[in-house]
């Protein structure tokens, strides 16, 4: 029975070690098992995706035999380094496109994005390209080729370790979470160089983003410009965030009391993630008295607060965590 061992890439994608996906039988010799052959529609996408991208090509190509004219038909094909295809385990619907972590560089997503909707492969759940590089104007120009019924089935996108901020991509994107914004779920934009005043353009896109759940831009530059963006998120009406990642973003003190406005009348919100943002004891106070002032009124408060390596004293970090309801619901070391 084929066994799947999952690990975490730095982009903050799940990818699949490929050495423990081989088939064995009980007396441990590989089995000559055939990987199932997809569906017309979707080898068409995959070759229209793989064809536009050399570094893709390549990778993939490594090692095969070019006289197999129907290598590339198998789901074994695609997926020799990691699950880079993803299918429903019930009907084997083509649910997701996995490059993060592959080490590729994504030229062009658009001829690939034209196949899905050419196709009405409309159970797309997944994109993720992190670590790819994709530049945002070029994936704005494939999600615009989708139809409103392909779009709203898009649950996951996965943008981690592309530089966007450094390429000047954020107006790009936030046109893209535009178009995504009512179905999205999940985003993970950590590590792109994103600055302050990125965060600020994308504020009305992920304010109005009313079923995001997880958010992630840890290892970005937001700085407090950045907070208090992100604090306007938290406070919008349409907010249903239940778990923000912000970690090494050099918010502050003063970025944490613009998070801890923005938290003030949240009611979603069940994990915040604070770590290496140097907020010390002005910053926590200001995130005890929201935290305490939402216990006075009955709303609901954070489950989990992670504040560890923030140059908190003994005094903040001790009132905070009685402030989560137990000094124990504070993760990570507080008394540096």
């Amino acid at each position: 029975m084929t066994t799947h061992q999952q690990m975490e890439h730095e982009t903050g994608l799940i990818i699949l070690d490929a050495a423990a996906t081989a088939p064995t039988h009980s007396n441990n010799v590989i089995a000559a098992d055939t990987p199932p052959i997809l569906q017309p529609a979707v080898i068409k996408a995959l070759r229209s995706l793989r064809d536009s991208n050399p570094s893709l090509q390549r990778k993939l190509n490594h090692g095969i035999d070019d006289s197999s004219s129907s290598s590339d038909e198998s789901l074994g094909y695609w997926n020799r380094y990691q699950e880079m295809v993803m299918l429903s385990p019930d009907d084997n619907e083509f649910t997701g496109i996995n490059l993060g972590g592959l080490m590729v560089r994504l030229v062009n997503c658009v001829p690939f994005f034209q196949d899905v909707e050419d196709e009405k492969l409309t159970s797309l759940t997944t994109i993720n390209f992190g670590g790819t590089d994709v530049g945002m104007d070029n994936l704005l120009e494939g999600v615009k080729l989708l139809s409103k019924d392909t779009k709203s089935s898009v649950s996951e996108l996965y943008l981690g370790g592309c530089g966007i901020g450094c390429r000047r991509g954020s107006q790009h994107l936030k046109e893209v979470l535009k178009l995504l914004s009512n179905d999205l779920k999940t985003l993970d934009l950590r590590y792109n160089d994103l600055e302050g005043k990125d965060l600020v353009d994308l504020e009305p896109a992920l304010s109005s983003a009313s079923n995001l759940k997880i958010l992630h831009l840890e290892g970005n530059y937001g700085k407090c410009e950045g907070a208090a963006a992100i604090g306007k998120v938290l406070s919008a009406t349409k907010s249903n965030l239940k778990e923000l990642y912000l970690g090494d973003n050099q918010i502050g003190s003063v970025g944490a009391k613009s998070l801890a406005a923005g938290l003030r009348n949240n009611t979603t919100l069940d994990k915040l993630y604070l770590e290496g943002n140097s907020i010390g004891d002005e910053g926590a106070i200001a995130l005890r008295d929201v935290l305490l002032d939402q216990s006075s009124r009955q709303c609901k408060v954070l489950e989990h607060l992670y504040v560890d390596n923030n140059g908190l004293g003994k005094e903040a970090a001790t009132t905070l965590g009685r402030a989560v309801n137990s000094e124990t619901m504070i993760e990570g070391s507080l008394l540096e």
